[in-house]
């Protein structure tokens, strides 16, 4: 592969411990810049003149992280507040050895902006933005709303960010997260595991995700209780719990010993389990060394093997990644963007074949992002549909869960037509996030099945706010689960995409 003058990559071990951080910042701000089509030197003079054309570059092959500096880059750009500075901001939580915010983003400390920030989240249509700066207010000024007052405004953005895609998704989920991570940590706590035990929630993953932005003992508790729920997927959010506070750090190699047992008893129930087996054994392959051993030494039944890339490594003896730079040069060719294209690569890499939730998520945030978003949601599409492997192919469909990037429109037909179950299902979630309602017939038929097919079938329903999901919440010839999903949805409300 071609390489620019002024590549920006990430050359650290695609199995390493560590990512470079730095890199993927600089990359999504310079190939934000280039693909808008604006110099360095007109870029400074947009930004206000602040900035120098040389402080940028700098910025940018340094990646120095800067709030403010991102910010600038959202204005001079004229992207929305937070589309650039929210993902740079989830991966760097995640990742306890990322940079710190050299010169953080600090709203206008204001009454009258603080006053204005509460009233729009007050409003019956909240936008994501709307959001991001009211956690702003309360977590980076002197300014906040007492715990009993917010509170309920916590539990509306809880609720609302499992129902967001794509931007919408993002900034709700970031203000979450720094409220979690803020003195208003018991508040957004306390709503969560509300929210979680609520009878037939469907969006579990996104809230362990956001609670666990700030590891406890208490958490790893909770997790581990978790793993052993009744409802299959909010006990593989309990693993992206786990996983989450293993990278963020904090926690202490005895705070993890209590949950050896526990694990180990949720891994033999789930022998022979598809929907279970798979993240605990990925879950359990991203754990420290000395808590893999002794989990293993407790099993009694075999655990399956994580999901795999052939190789980890960067050559073309490595079918999966010389795949995943294909799509890169094929996005770089179609948007004059070859600069970013070996960063390009190693995301998608990582989103498509990468068994650490951490990694995929992070990747995920930056692609939505970038200037690429669109197209990598098509190229995905065709490489769940159309992949050379079922590794990638099944890569390719789990990563709509994780890139939430909205469709305007979708047709299930070609992925119903498959007899993969995951294929199915991830036709299923893209008419979720395309908002388009299943046939009533379908719909009934499938959501029977309580599996990863009727858990997207019932997924799509309530994105789109199906009259079909009054039927099935009283229909007492459905399964109990059915039923409460259905009336869950109900109660939450449909898909959120401002």
């Amino acid at each position: 592969m071609a390489r620019h003058t002024e590549e920006i990559d990430d050359p650290t071990p695609l199995a390493g411990a560590r990512i470079d951080v730095a890199a993927r910042i600089g990359w999504l701000l310079r190939t934000s810049r280039v693909s808008a089509g604006v110099p360095l030197r007109e870029f400074a003079a947009r930004s206000g003149g602040g900035l120098s054309a040389a402080t940028l570059s700098r910025v940018e092959t340094t990646g120095r992280r800067s709030g403010s500096v991102v910010d600038a880059y959202e204005r001079a750009l004229g992207l929305p507040h937070g589309h650039l500075r929210a993902p740079v901001d989830v991966l760097c939580r995640t990742f306890a050895y990322a940079p710190a915010d050299a010169d953080p983003y600090v709203p206008d400390p204001s009454l009258t902006g603080f006053t204005a920030a509460v009233d729009a989240v007050q409003s019956p249509d909240p936008s994501a933005q709307d959001w991001l700066r009211f956690a702003e207010y309360h977590v980076l000024t002197p300014f906040g709303m007492p715990a009993h007052t917010i509170r309920p405004l916590v539990v509306r953005l809880a609720d609302e960010v499992g129902r967001a895609a794509g931007l919408a998704y993002q900034l709700r989920y970031e203000a979450l997260s720094k409220l979690r991570c803020s003195p208003y940590a018991d508040v957004v706590g306390a709503a969560i595991r509300d929210a979680v035990e609520q009878p037939g929630m469907q969006r579990p993953a996104d809230l362990l995700s956001a609670i666990t932005e700030l590891p406890t003992t208490d958490l790893v508790a909770w997790c581990g209780e978790l793993l052993s729920h009744e409802s299959w997927h909010i006990a593989r959010a309990g693993c992206l719990g786990i996983q989450n506070m293993r990278s963020v750090g904090g926690l202490r190699r005895a705070d993890w010993q209590p949950l050896v047992p526990v694990y180990a008893a949720a891994c033999d129930a789930a022998a022979g389990d598809p929907l279970r087996q798979p993240i605990l054994s990925a879950t359990l392959a991203g754990c420290p060394p000395e808590f893999r051993t002794a989990v293993r030494d407790r099993l009694t039944e075999e655990l399956v093997e994580p999901r795999r890339a052939a190789a980890w490594t960067r050559t073309r003896r490595n079918h999966h990644y010389t795949y995943a730079a294909a799509l890169a040069a094929e996005i770089a060719e179609r948007t004059d963007a070859q600069a970013g294209e070996a960063m390009l690569a190693r995301l998608l890499f990582e989103v498509l074949y990468d068994f650490r939730a951490t990694h995929v998520t992070t990747s995920s945030f930056l692609l939505v992002a970038s200037p690429f978003a669109d197209h990598v949601r098509e190229l995905i599409c065709r490489s769940a549909l159309a992949g050379p492997d079922e590794i990638t192919r099944h890569g390719a469909a789990f990563a709509f869960a994780n890139l939430m990037i909205p469709f305007d429109t979708a047709d299930p037909a070609p992925w119903l037509a498959s007899e993969d179950q995951v294929l199915r299902g991830a036709g299923l979630s893209i008419c979720g996030f395309a908002g388009v309602p299943l046939e009533r017939e379908l719909l009934c038929t499938l959501v029977r099945r309580e599996d990863q097919v009727g858990y997207e079938a019932m997924f799509a329903a309530g994105m789109s706010q199906q009259p079909e999901l009054a039927q099935l919440a009283a229909d007492r010839t459905l399964p109990d689960g059915v039923r409460a999903a259905a009336a869950w949805w109900r109660t939450a409300g449909g898909r959120i995409i401002r």
